[in-house]
C-alpha cells in the first residue's frame, strides 16, 4: 500500500484527491490500466482505509516486499503530510536512500523548503528498542537529514539529539494525539500499568497541530533555560534550637515554569544544591539576601560550621540569633512548607548547572501559545 503511484511517468499522490475526485480517479483507472505502484510497476487498485485515509494498492498480490500498514499508521502518514504542506514545505512521501549496502534508511514523510535542512518524521507503531533508534538516528544524521519520531509505546528517548513523542489514536474522534513527557518520566520505568498518570505526559496535542507548530519553531528543547522565570521561595517556620525562637527555614526554591510557559514542567531546587566553593552559594545569597529574607522572618542562607558534619555548609540560620539549623531536620518541617514568596530571575546556567537533576529541565515542550509572536521570545533550541 502506498500513498503515491505514477501515470505515464507522472507521481501522483493519494492526498491531492478530495472524495469526489478520488472515485473519478477510481473509475478511470478501471477503464484504463495506467496507474502503476512505484515500488515494482504493478497495477494498481485505488482503496480506503476502515479510518477514511484514501490509499493505493497492489492490484492483485504478488511477489513485491512492500509490506502493509495499520489504518491507525496510514491516517497518522496522511494528517502528517497535509500539515506539512500547510507550513508551507514541499514533501515527499515514503521517501528512501542508500549509504550504503548496509545502511537504507526509509521515512514516512520527508520535509523540505529552500534554506532549511530537510526533515523527516517516522510513524513507528509497532514496539522497537530505543537502542535501534539511536542506531536509525545516527543514518539520518549521515544523511543530512534531521528526524523526528512517533512512537506509540510508553518507552521512548527523551534527548535532543533524538526528539520523539508518544503518538495515540482517539477512537471516538478518529483523530492522532501527540503527547509530550512530564517532569517524572523516565523510559527506563514506563510500562503500560503506569505510563498514562498526568506526571508521566504533561502536554497532549492534535497530530496536525504539532507538527504545524513544529515545522514553525514552536517545539522546543529545556524551554526553562534562558528564561526569566518566578523563583518561588517555599519555608516552613520552626522554633530555633538555642533561642527558642520562631525562625523560618527555607525547604524548596520552585523556578515556575508552569507559570511563564504553560505546560512547561518546573524546576524544583534545595539550597543544598548550589553548596559549592563560591560560585552557587553566591549566586543563592545575591539572589535571596538577608534584608529580604528577613522581611518574612527567615534567616540568612549562608555557609556555617557544622560540630556535627566537622564542615562548613551552605545553610539555614535563626533569624534571632544565626545559629545553624541542621539540614537533617529539614524533613521534620518540610510538610508545613509552602511558598512565601516570589521574586523574578533569570534562570540560566549558573542556576542550571548546580541541580543534581536536570531530568525536569531536559524535556520538550511545545509552545501552544496563539499568535504569530508566540515563540519570538523564546530562546531557540
Amino acid at each position: 500500500m502506498s500513498f503515491k503511484c505514477t501515470s505515464s511517468g507522472q507521481e501522483l499522490l493519494s492526498i491531492d484527491f478530495d472524495a469526489e475526485g478520488w472515485e473519478d480517479l477510481r473509475a478511470r483507472n478501471r477503464k484504463d490500466r495506467v496507474l502503476k505502484m512505484t515500488c515494482c510497476s504493478a497495477d494498481v487498485t485505488l482503496r480506503k482505509k476502515k479510518l477514511g485515509t484514501q490509499y493505493f494498492a497492489h492490484a492483485k498480490k504478488g511477489s513485491c516486499p512492500a509490506g502493509t500498514d495499520s489504518a491507525e499508521v496510514m491516517l497518522a502518514r496522511e494528517i502528517i503530510a497535509k500539515a506539512v504542506r500547510r507550513a508551507g514545505w514541499s514533501i515527499s512521501v515514503e521517501a528512501a536512500g542508500t549509504l550504503s549496502e548496509e545502511d537504507r534508511w526509509a521515512v514516512d514523510v520527508l520535509a523540505s523548503r529552500e534554506g532549511e535542512k530537510p526533515v523527516a518524521f517516522k510513524v513507528q507503531w509497532a514496539r522497537l528498542p530505543l537502542d535501534e533508534v539511536t542506531r536509525y538516528q545516527a543514518l539520518s544524521q549521515a544523511a543530512g537529514i534531521r528526524t523526528l519520531w512517533l512512537m506509540r509505546q510508553q518507552s521512548i528517548p527523551v534527548e535532543k539529539a533524538a526528539p520523539a513523542f508518544r503518538l495515540d489514536h482517539d477512537v471516538n474522534a478518529n483523530i492522532c494525539v501527540v503527547s509530550l513527557p512530564g517532569p517524572y518520566y523516565h523510559s527506563a520505568f514506563a510500562t503500560s500499568k503506569n505510563s498514562d498518570g498526568p506526571n508521566y505526559w504533561r502536554q497532549h496535542i492534535e497530530l496536525g497541530k504539532f507538527f504545524e507548530g513544529a515545522l514553525g519553531g514552536k517545539l522546543r528543547f529545556a524551554p526553562q533555560v534562558g528564561r526569566t522565570l518566578p523563583l518561588e521561595v517555599c519555608a516552613a517556620y520552626t522554633d530555633c534550637w538555642r533561642c527558642k525562637k520562631t525562625t523560618g527555614l527555607v525547604i524548596d526554591l520552585c523556578f515556575a515554569a508552569s507559570r511563564v510557559l504553560q505546560g512547561a514542567a518546573d524546576v524544583t531546587a534545595k539550597i543544598y544544591d548550589f553548596d559549592d566553593e563560591g560560585r552557587g552559594a553566591a549566586l543563592l545569597m545575591s539572589t535571596l539576601p538577608a534584608a529580604l529574607l528577613a522581611l518574612h522572618g527567615i534567616g540568612p542562607i549562608k555557609p556555617r560550621y557544622s560540630r556535627t558534619e566537622g564542615q562548613p555548609y551552605l545553610s539555614n540560620g535563626c533569624i534571632h540569633c544565626d545559629a545553624l539549623q541542621g539540614r537533617f531536620f529539614d524533613h521534620e518541617v518540610a510538610y508545613d512548607a509552602h511558598p512565601i514568596f516570589s521574586i523574578d530571575v533569570l534562570f540560566d546556567d549558573r542556576w542550571a548547572s548546580h541541580l543534581e537533576d536536570r531530568e525536569a529541565i531536559d524535556k520538550w515542550w511545545f509552545d501552544d501559545r496563539p499568535g504569530e509572536g508566540a515563540a519570538e521570545d523564546a530562546p531557540q533550541s
